[in-house]
């Protein structure tokens, strides 16, 4: 399979791109490159109505997610259009969009996960969904309630909406679905972030919001273990944001912690707002503020991974957290640069609000303040 990256900051300049990339796609010799399918990582600022029309036009599959930071093997931006073009066989891949504002989150990943199982014995899934405020953990328990807990699902949460040929959801999930057994994918959702402390437990809860732990209210637990003064302006909804550097790391039955950021307080009764839902009695420990070692570990994955499980790819994605790029700054973009280096072979993603994938020795969850990469090779 082959693969390029294009960006642009305009649509004039994508529109070039692409017409320079499909020059040779027409040769009588079959040695051009005819994309099939587009990752479509675009910012909201952006015309993606004009975008989806140029890549429609050319009978190319869109895969199109809203950003707030774009990146290829050229760098890291933001407010760009960056697209990643593949030739992948049409019968290896299925696209799949779901509405969910009338209906519930994991409803949404339960219809995509019948597609996949209806097209492919051992499908995989490339995901995102938008509206931040939706639950992520359910979008992914719903596909994997229609596959099996083993299935290979990975992604990021868009920044405002997401769209393929003829249809965009500011409310909704879109999959890729590919067949396994005639595509590879290989991949790992890294956090970095050392764990400090003894362990805690989450008391009292609903839904992502923590209202006791060790029985004491969550606002004071914080305040005192890590020093941070919760006393920020409150914005229009009441509420103010806490941050991404102490972000908590809930234990797992096997694998790595799953990482939740600390994004708000509620002043009214004490309790703090994770990026994600979180469990009565789960135990958890804090982070310590990022450091070099952070950044080393996500690029150790790649390596390990080409070393142990796919020596070659033909093309990368790379979803991380905007919680990184916040916390780590322009370590952020050498975490990300780093591991296309390992591969070196086209790459696009984007900074999301949340991400899908599998820890090491771990099951696939939904993370904040993780970068969830993969690498792909048609078989």
């Amino acid at each position: 399979m082959k693969a390029k990256s294009i960006k642009g900051k305009s649509t004039e300049e994508i529109k070039t791109a692409l017409l320079k990339s499909l020059v040779n796609a027409r040769l009588p010799d079959g040695q051009g490159f005819k994309p099939t399918l587009a990752f479509v990582f675009i910012s909201s600022d952006q015309d993606r109505k004009t975008i989806s029309s140029m890549l429609d036009k050319e009978g190319i599959a869109i895969f199109g997610v809203t950003t707030v930071g774009e990146f290829t093997e050229e760098g890291v931006d933001s407010g760009s259009i960056v697209i990643l073009l593949l030739d992948m066989n049409p019968d290896f891949f299925k696209l799949a969009i779901k509405d969910y504002p009338d209906g519930s989150a994991i409803d949404s990943g339960r219809y995509v996960g019948n597609i996949g199982k209806d097209a492919f014995g051992q499908p995989a899934f490339i995901i995102s969904g938008s509206n931040m405020e939706a639950p992520g953990e359910l979008i992914m328990q719903g596909i994997l309630d229609e596959v099996n807990e083993n299935s290979t699902v990975i992604g990021g949460m868009a920044g405002d909406c997401v769209f393929t040929n003829n249809h965009e959801s500011h409310q909704g999930v879109l999959a890729l679905i590919i067949d396994e057994t005639k595509v590879t994918l290989a991949g790992e959702a890294v956090s970095g972030w050392k764990a400090v402390g003894t362990e805690k437990t989450i008391t009292e809860c609903e839904g992502p919001w923590i209202h006791a732990i060790d029985g004491q209210p969550a606002m004071e637990v914080v305040k005192k273990f890590t020093g941070i003064e919760l006393n920020d302006p409150l914005r229009d909804d009441g509420y103010s944001h806490v941050g991404t550097t102490f972000p908590i790391q809930i234990q797992q039955e096997k694998g790595a912690p799953v990482m939740r950021p600390l994004l708000k307080f509620n002043p009214d009764d004490d309790s703090i707002m994770c990026g994600g839902s979180v469990v009565k009695g789960s135990r958890f420990r804090f982070s310590l503020p990022p450091d070099f070692e952070v950044v080393d570990s996500v690029i150790d994955s790649a390596r390990e991974i080409k070393e142990n499980e796919l020596s070659d790819a033909d093309a990368l994605l790379v979803f991380s957290c905007i919680g990184r790029k916040v916390s780590l700054g322009p370590m952020a973009a050498s975490e990300v640069l780093g591991i296309q280096e390992v591969w070196g072979k086209p790459m696009a993603g984007f900074f999301s609000m949340g991400e899908f994938g599998k820890t090491k020795n771990g099951n696939t969850q939904f993370h904040g303040t993780t970068i969830s990469w993969v690498a792909i090779k048609e078989k």
